[in-house]
């Protein structure tokens, strides 16, 4: 791992959605996907997935390039608009896993 790699969060985030507001999800999803694409140029991933098991359930897979790049994407108007709706969607609360990055192969 190179030092410039030290500083890299990453998240993953599982959320399950009501049936009824599943496709609202994932046409909001990728709105946002794009605007991260768009504006984010320190976000090195960010994915979503369909859990392989659980229906409804998906799971965000996110790396920044640092804590900083972190902070600007929670900021980020189109992010805290999703927000604001997404409670009402979830069947359950998400679960996030944050992970400290000790190597990698790159």
């Amino acid at each position: 791992m190179t030092d410039g790699d030290k500083d890299i969060v990453t998240q993953i985030i599982t959320m399950t959605f009501k049936p009824e507001n599943e496709q609202d999800f994932l046409e909001l999803a990728k709105d946002v996907i794009e605007q991260v694409r768009a504006n984010e140029p320190d976000t090195l991933t960010y994915v979503l997935a369909k859990h392989p098991s659980e229906p409804h359930t998906y799971v965000w897979i996110e790396r920044y390039r640092h804590q900083q790049a972190l902070a600007a994407h929670g900021a980020a108007s189109y992010l805290v608009h999703a927000l604001q709706k997404l409670p009402d969607w979830w069947a359950k609360a998400p679960q996030l896993l944050s992970l400290e990055q000790l190597a990698s192969a790159h």
